[in-house]
């Protein structure tokens, strides 16, 4: 009777596994090859990618996941949102929020003074260096141009209460008509003097109605700086005024940068030995001739800064 041969399963290959290894390294070398090309920012390839992955692992082809379809430039441009701002625009911005908040309390001064405003005793001007309150001398001083008016008090007083709680640097200018005082025996001081007054009254003023005295300075400018040239009674009315003017945070800036003192050079006068030493000139006096005037050393401080932009 014929047997059939039992197979044995000993007579299988153990090394059948080396075939799946091998499937398996080769996917994973193919798979860094296709990461490795789309290293670089390519939208096109990175969809293309992910249709392969979806297709693969769900069996769906044709269906992938919402993505953004935003094309390399819109991406570009979204990009240069987080770019940091620059310091130009961040200045403009800057100046441009303080010269928003010149133009309010300027408003709000404008109807406290209406007024004196409609009757032309006074003006409210904005520019860039901040705002200037221009009044008419005969509004705040009497003929004389030395006592106060009656209403003059007053006046300065609302302006006073505007500007008590704010933080900006107040500037009072003196002006004066050149033919104020003509026919005293000296009337360029004269003029000077008045003026002078003038602005350091209405400073005093405006000190007892709250605003800080450490941020105020009066100055008389006598007739350097008219108004009008015109020869006429209205010119002259014109020129004759008082300034309050209020400082941007720019101008603040900058005047106390110029009134701050780098560095300080001290004068002294020549000695004996060094006239000795200079060479001898034909307009020059003989050293043993020379008798300084001065006996203690001259310190050159910084001018002290312009009083209006």
């Amino acid at each position: 009777m014929y047997r059939r041969k039992i197979h044995d399963d000993d007579d299988d290959s153990h090394d059948r596994w080396l075939i799946s290894y091998a499937d398996f390294i080769t996917l994973l070398f193919a798979f860094f090859v296709v990461m490795y090309a789309t290293s670089s920012i390519n939208l096109n390839k990175y969809q293309a990618l992910s249709s392969s992955v979806v297709t693969a692992f769900q069996g769906k082809p044709g269906q992938t996941p919402s993505m953004n379809t935003d094309t390399p430039s819109s991406l570009q441009n979204k990009s240069a949102i987080l770019k940091p701002l620059p310091l130009n625009y961040l200045y403009q911005e800057k100046k441009q929020r303080d010269l928003d908040k010149m133009r309010a309390m300027g408003q709000q001064l404008a109807n406290v003074l209406a007024l004196w405003i409609e009757q032309k005793q006074l003006s409210i001007l904005q520019g860039e260096f901040g705002i200037d309150i221009t009044l008419r001398s005969d509004l705040l001083f009497k003929a004389d141009q030395s006592a106060l008016s009656e209403q003059g008090p007053y006046v300065i007083k609302l302006i006073g209460e505007q500007l008590k709680n704010e933080y900006r640097t107040v500037q009072v200018e003196g002006h004066i008509d050149r033919h104020m005082y003509s026919e005293d025996t000296n009337p360029e001081a004269r003029r000077w003097e008045t003026t002078a007054t003038q602005a350091a009254r209405v400073a005093a003023i405006l000190g007892m109605r709250g605003v800080s005295s450490k941020r105020m300075s009066a100055i008389g400018l006598a007739d350097t700086k008219p108004a009008s040239s015109s020869e006429n009674n209205l010119a002259q009315s014109v020129n004759n005024r008082i300034i309050i003017r209020i400082l941007t945070a720019e101008s603040n800036a900058q005047q106390a940068a110029n009134n701050t003192t780098s560095t300080q050079l001290e004068i002294l006068p020549k000695t004996e030995q060094a006239l000795q030493a200079t060479p001898d000139t034909p307009d020059m006096v003989a050293p043993d001739t020379v008798t300084p005037d001065i006996a203690a050393p001259v310190t050159i401080t910084p001018a002290a800064g312009a009083a209006g932009p």
